[in-house]
This record gives structure tokens, C-alpha cells and sequence, in this order.
């Protein structure tokens, strides 16, 4: 290089070129042909039938009917300005209330420990921001939805570490795919020996993608294994009222007395309405956490992932009426089940095995018996074929999970899916 020549300067930073890498391609990739050819049953009835994406249709003429009511249309010029960027006050009080009812708390949920956010992506996002530094790590069980990885670790840099769950169940271990503190354990050993630190335990309750609900001593026997090592625990309830199973009962954090939560201030937990609800386009959702000093800080950052002031006014009118959503969950409960149980009468049909859980939009599915041998490319082939054939699942891949030929299967879908 002559002396008055310069190197060529980057045209994006090292963070950004390097956020690709958490964008998890096998859940996006499949998601995007899918949108490019629709099934529709009218319309374009030889489209592709995405039943990988984890969207609620089952729902959504209710849901429609409820935001299409004129009493809701009442703007006003308080809706033009700026507004208190953690949520308006009577959208979270309307929140800790539903939380409150639906969540069985034993006592009531303070509107104050809440920051409204546009999505449990947001949310995540902001979380990860607070509890951890560039290069820090969070325990995650997997599989675990894919896009956890970009959630934590795009903007802010952070890593997870892999809790190895398997289908076969070890000594100990009544279940497939059973999270132990054992397995916490050994993860965190792992960790120190790679010289990673580790700053929480990430969880999804109820799962995806396997549906797990985690029984109430299993949940506090985690509680106490973060509390011993001083790590903060994120459960992302996104699928809390999502529970279909007869009998089932979610073991919420809710369910529990702030006095009783073994370290309540690195407690957090989040909720949506893109689920329980199928609003996925709205937006909506929360955090909730016991730390007053990480509040503040989501305070500042709620400004960069705010919810529009319309939607959350449409959020509101529709938490505030008791009589429609008793009438609604009734409802979606019920098409859960049926739903679910089309799918999984099918795969019984079939031969093909799957996990009997009680809660979530999908099934967990093992269609190892149809790859060409164990490995991940042969999964890829699998998938592949089953696109050109007009049907989007999304492989382990997708969940990182370490055992090949698992797919997880979403059956919130209309039964005769038509735009008309």
C-alpha cells in the first residue's frame, strides 16, 4: 500500500455485519416462500400451507368483530401526543388485572412493576440490554424457539448456552425432553470450564416447541437454582392462556407471592398478545419485574419500542369487557383441542411420534423414520422436499435442537383456510 493511500473503510460496523448470523434462517427462510405463495382455498388453492410460522388463526373473526365495534373508536387529542413511554396508565392497570384474574395470582399484580412494549421481542430485547454485558451468557434449554438467539443477542450481544434436553430420559428423568436442575447444573460447570459467564437462565413457560407447562415444584426447584448462583431468570409466558389440556394447570410465576419467590429481583417475566390473543400484527405486550432499579431502565428504553397509542387503546377496550373474554377463552380452548387433536389423530394414523403436551399452538413431531440418515443435512433435504410439495414445517434445526428429524408442527390454522 503507497503512503497516501488509506484502507477502505468498513461501510457497516463489526456489530452490525455480524447480526445476520442471529437471524435463525430456518424458521425465517421457510415463513418468507410461504408469504410469496399463500394457500388460500379460493383463491390460490395449490399455494403452499405454511404451518411453521406459530400464528393463531383460530380466533381471529372474534377478535375482529371485538376491534370492529364503533364504542371502540373514540380517538382523542390525547392520543396525538406523547405519552408515558412504559404504557398508559389505564392499559397496564387493565394488564395487572387480566394477569391478575387469568394468571390465579394470589394477590394483585402493581401496574407499576409493568413496561409496555410493541412485542415480547422488544421486551427480550430490553431485558437482555439490563441484566447482561456483550459476551455474558444466559442458560437456555433446548430446543427453544430460534429467534431467542436474535432477541438477546443482536442488539445486545449476548450469548446462550445450551442446556442439552433429550427424548430419551436419563436416570431421574420421568419424561422427554425434562428439564432437571441437574442438567442446569451441569451446563453452568461447562460454562465456567469455557470461561463463559453466565447471567441468567432464559425459559419459556409454557414451551415452544415442545408445549411443556413445567410443574409448580419443578419451576420453584429452578427458582432456587438461579437464586443459588445468583443468576436472574427470564420466563417468557407468551403462551400462558395457550394451556388446552384437560386438567392442565400452568405453574405461572404469577401463582406465586412476591414473598415467596426465592430472589425476586432478578425475577422477570413477560406476556404478549400475539398468541393467547392472535394479534401478532398489534404489537402488544409487557414485562413485569420485582427490580426497581432494571424498571427505570426500561423506563428510558421503552421510548425506542413503544406501543402506538391506538393500538394501545384497542388493547384496553379489549381486556376492560369480562364478558367477552370469558366467552372467548371458552371458545379458544376448545378449538385448541380440536384442532390439536386433528393433527395428532393424523400423525397416530401415520405411525409417526410426536410429544402429548397439554399447552401451545404446535405439536412436537419426530419424522426421523423418513430421513435418509441422521444428520442435519438429510433434515435440510427433508424439509426441502416437504416445500416443494407445498407444506412449511420447521425443523429441529430452527430450535437447535441436537437430535435431527424433529419438527414442530403449528395446528392454530383455519380448517379450510380461505381469505373469502
Amino acid at each position: 500500500m503507497m503512503a497516501n493511500e488509506r484502507a477502505e473503510t468498513p461501510v457497516m460496523s463489526a456489530r452490525a455485519s455480524s447480526a445476520t448470523d442471529k437471524t435463525c434462517a430456518h424458521l425465517a427462510t421457510g415463513a418468507i416462500r410461504c408469504g410469496q405463495d399463500p394457500y388460500d382455498a379460493v383463491k390460490n388453492p395449490h399455494g403452499c400451507i405454511n404451518m411453521g410460522t406459530s400464528e393463531n388463526y383460530l380466533m381471529q373473526n372474534e377478535i375482529i368483530a371485538k376491534l370492529s365495534d364503533p364504542k371502540l373508536v373514540q380517538y382523542d387529542h390525547t392520543m396525538l401526543t406523547y405519552n408515558d413511554p412504559t404504557g398508559h396508565p389505564a392499559l397496564r392497570t387493565a394488564i395487572a388485572e387480566f394477569l391478575t384474574e387469568r394468571g390465579n395470582a394470589p394477590q394483585p399484580l402493581d401496574p407499576n412493576k409493568i413496561t409496555v412494549m410493541n412485542g415480547v421481542t422488544s421486551c427480550i430485547d430490553a431485558l437482555a440490554f439490563c441484566i447482561g454485558d456483550p459476551q455474558d451468557a444466559f442458560l437456555c434449554p433446548t430446543p427453544y424457539y430460534g429467534f431467542i438467539l436474535r432477541d438477546v443477542g443482536m442488539r445486545s450481544q449476548i450469548q446462550l448456552f445450551h442446556v442439552h434436553l433429550s427424548s430419551k430420559p436419563r436416570p431421574g428423568e420421568s419424561e422427554p425432553f425434562q428439564l432437571t436442575v441437574e442438567r442446569l447444573e451441569e451446563a453452568l460447570q461447562q460454562a465456567k470450564d469455557q470461561g463463559t459467564n453466565i447471567r441468567g437462565l432464559f425459559l419459556m413457560n409454557p414451551h415452544n416447541p415442545l408445549g411443556d407447562v413445567y410443574k409448580p415444584k419443578q419451576l420453584h426447584d429452578i427458582l432456587l437454582f438461579c437464586k443459588r448462583h445468583q443468576l436472574h431468570v427470564v420466563l417468557d409466558e407468551i403462551y400462558l392462556m395457550s394451556i388446552f389440556g384437560e386438567g392442565a394447570q400452568h405453574s405461572s410465576i404469577l401463582r406465586y407471592k412476591t414473598e415467596d419467590i426465592p430472589d425476586p429481583m432478578r425475577t422477570h417475566f413477560t406476556w404478549g398478545f400475539s398468541k393467547d390473543f392472535g394479534m401478532s400484527g398489534m404489537r402488544g405486550a409487557m414485562i413485569h419485574t420485582w427490580n426497581l432499579g432494571i424498571k427505570e431502565v426500561l423506563t428510558h428504553l421503552a421510548e425506542f419500542h413503544q406501543c402506538a397509542a391506538s393500538v394501545q387503546h384497542s388493547l384496553k377496550f379489549l381486556l376492560q369487557d369480562k364478558d367477552f373474554l370469558n366467552s372467548y377463552f371458552l371458545t379458544y380452548h376448545q378449538r385448541l383441542r380440536e384442532s390439536h387433536k386433528i393433527v395428532t389423530d393424523k400423525l397416530k394414523e401415520l405411525g409417526i411420534p410426536y410429544l402429548h403436551r397439554p399447552a401451545g399452538l404446535f405439536v412436537w413431531t419426530d419424522l426421523s423414520k423418513y430421513l435418509t440418515s441422521t444428520t442435519g443435512e438429510a433434515e435440510q433435504e427433508l424439509s426441502e422436499k416437504l416445500e416443494q410439495n407445498k407444506m412449511f414445517i420447521a425443523p429441529s434445526a430452527g430450535f437447535f435442537g441436537t437430535e435431527v428429524g424433529w419438527f414442530r408442527i403449528v395446528f392454530s390454522r383455519e380448517r379450510e383456510m380461505s381469505s373469502e
